[in-house]
């Protein structure tokens, strides 16, 4: 896997059409968006539709949506791309993203140290005359952001031919004649080419196997115990168990029978408490505290609040 882009399990989405919802994890928003450029360049050559699904207003509320003051959605969300089609296409277009993604990060490096190289050249000293140690990082991290954007309108087959270099100039105002010298120099990259083994690994993760009976169901003993003859006790499973007369075969000691029943993997794994019962009895205890929380609410708010009125002193009459 890339470690520039996040590509979780694809699911159907309609019988046989497969959805992938990738994510571009890269620190810097504007690198993000050249990633999702390239899988947006690759889905057209590999035969697949491409989405870039809306992002999430962080401001929304449903009154400010009723009011009209605000929507739930903004702009478009470029560090997603929902991805559809075929399983075959779509485990080929993701086969070939992590290469071509791989690549171009690479070519953009390539390109880097060719700006370093000439920073240390006798060329490059009157352009360095007013510039310091932290004023060169930052050329050298906008140089790399603006050769990796060439680099990907190369993919559109946009990049020119590698023009000369312009003495006269920095280079870092000539970051695409750097990006078409790496381009020429290692030929470009395949945008088509997709590995068989990764290949095959997407789409292992598209379509698993469907595991056997045996694996689904273990079978296991399960014995009944009964009070009398021809009294039926539930237990675990789609059957229900009969007790034989007396005198009858028995294992497991006197008024027990021994069944044989195929107990799978999330059914409970007790025979003496079936599942049903265990629901009925969660319903009930919900039942009961749902009717006393709303009696308590109906008393607190319909009994009539009783106020003892305050005691009223008579006035003495003073005669003159």
């Amino acid at each position: 896997m890339s470690a520039y882009v996040e590509i979780p399990r694809p699911y159907e989405s309609t019988p046989g059409r497969f959805t992938v919802d990738l994510v571009f994890p890269a620190a810097s928003k504007r690198r993000a968006k050249r990633h999702h450029d390239v899988a947006w360049t690759l889905a057209d050559v590999h035969g697949v539709e491409a989405a870039t699904p809306f992002a999430l207003n962080p401001r929304w509320s449903y009154y400010k949506e009723i009011c009209g003051t605000d929507e739930r959605y903004g702009g478009l969300e470029d560090r997603r791309l929902t991805v559809q089609g075929s399983a075959r296409a779509l485990a080929r277009y993701l086969a070939a993203l992590t290469r071509v993604l791989d690549a171009v990060e690479g070519l953009a490096t390539r390109a880097v140290r060719a700006f370093g190289a000439w920073k240390r050249s006798v060329a490059a000293e009157p352009h360095l005359e007013y510039e310091d140690a932290s004023t060169m990082r930052v050329r050298s991290r906008e140089f790399r952001a603006d050769a990796l954007s060439a680099l990907v309108r190369g993919l559109r087959g946009t990049l020119s031919d590698a023009p000369e270099r312009d003495s006269s100039r920095p280079l870092w105002e000539q970051y695409g004649t750097v990006a078409a010298e790496v381009w020429a120099h290692v030929g470009g990259v395949d945008l088509t080419e997709a590995p068989e083994e990764d290949v095959a690994a997407h789409l292992a993760r598209m379509l698993p196997e469907e595991p056997e009976q045996g694996e689904l169901f273990a079978v296991q003993d399960v014995t009944v115990h009964c009070a009398g003859p021809d009294v039926e006790r539930p237990r675990d499973g789609p059957a229900r168990a009969r007790c034989p007369p007396p005198g009858g075969r028995t294992a497991g000691g006197p008024g027990a029978v021994r069944h044989r029943s195929l107990i799978g993997p999330g059914f409970g794994s007790s025979p003496r408490v079936s599942n049903g019962a265990a629901r009925r009895l969660a319903g009930a205890y919900c039942a009961c505290f749902c009717g006393a929380l709303h009696a308590g609410v109906s008393l607190l708010y319909c009994l009539p609040c009783w106020r003892r009125a305050p005691p009223t002193s008579r006035r003495k009459e003073h005669r003159r």
